[in-house]
């Protein structure tokens, strides 16, 4: 049998089924997922179960959320790529393998089977590898500190990053992520790292909690300057850089490949607004680097000419 699920009442009378397979399931929402479920409850089918078949698209997409980010009872994950299709000839595995130049999110997704994101990436380079932030390279650059508040749903987000402006060059050195931490509990976490008395830049729309970390011993900790469009000035200046990322910061590397501009969807154009997702330690990076921000809006020149 095959039904579409734009109306959910197509699949409320059908009865006895074994399995279902829920092709693309990423276009599907989870409440569809659900309805299925309620589905397949024929007793006289001991082994009654429901595939999901889909190329992995954005991790903020409801398949990565529910499946992935959770462990789900009862549900085995098999991921393949073009390296297991046997059907696939040496012209056409070329074909594949050239994408890596030439659309790296394209191959990433359907070529590797990974998670990511199609749309246009708002810092879509950036070098990965282990950093020493007593090199020779780094150890005289200074550092920076930056952080983010959040609480229940999204995370506490803290960063320490070194800048070499003459080679404008931002080396991301070491993160700290987690949801649900009251503020005593941040405070004992910048000191466990041993920042308690580095200068740290902060969301400016938590005043209170920036006083209670002054009272908790952190105390060189200050609101970040926000204007009407400090946003997209902070992300401009960001993007002047190259950024070099430790490979343990693990959650800064999964906002750096999912944080996206928003996209029209009447004209399927990207409009100058980031999506409020995959943001937090970017938020604490664009605090972090306010000290060397001229936060400056675009000037104009205007000329008198006569002829």
């Amino acid at each position: 049998m095959f039904k579409g699920m734009d109306n959910p009442e197509k699949i409320k009378s059908i009865k006895g089924l074994s399995d279902v397979v829920m092709e693309e399931a990423t276009e599907f929402n989870q409440e569809d997922y659900e309805q299925l479920t309620l589905r397949v409850r024929e007793p006289k089918h001991k082994d009654r179960q429901i595939y999901l078949m889909f190329n992995p698209v954005s991790k903020a997409n409801w398949v990565y959320k529910y499946f992935f980010e959770l462990t789900q009872p009862d549900t085995v994950i098999y991921q393949s790529n073009y390296k297991d299709n046997r059907f696939i000839d040496a012209r056409t595995k070329a074909n594949i393998e050239r994408f890596k130049l030439t659309n790296p999110a394209w191959y990433r997704i359907y070529a590797l089977g990974e998670f990511a994101t199609l749309d246009k990436l708002i810092y879509p380079n950036y070098e990965k590898r282990r950093l020493d932030p007593n090199s020779k390279e780094l150890k005289e650059l200074p550092d920076l500190f930056g952080l983010d508040f959040g609480y229940v749903n999204d995370p506490s987000a803290f960063i320490r990053l070194k800048v070499d402006e003459a080679n404008k060059t931002i080396y991301f050195i070491e993160e700290f992520t987690k949801v649900g931490l009251l503020n005593n509990q941040i405070a004992d976490a910048i000191k466990s790292m041993g920042y308690e008395k580095e200068l740290i830049t902060a969301d400016a729309a938590e005043k209170k909690s920036i006083d209670e970390l002054i009272r908790e011993g952190i105390r060189r900790v200050k609101p970040a300057k926000k204007g009407p469009d400090s946003i997209i000035q902070g992300i401009q200046f960001l993007q002047q850089f190259k950024f070099v990322v430790d490979d343990r910061c693990f959650k800064l590397i999964e906002e750096l490949e999912n944080y996206t501009w928003i996209k029209d969807k009447k004209t399927s154009e990207y409009i100058n607004k980031p999506v409020d997702m995959f943001n937090h330690i970017l938020d604490a990076v664009r605090y972090a680097v306010e000290p060397i921000n001229g936060q400056a809006a675009p000037k104009f020149k205007t000329y008198n000419i006569s002829l």
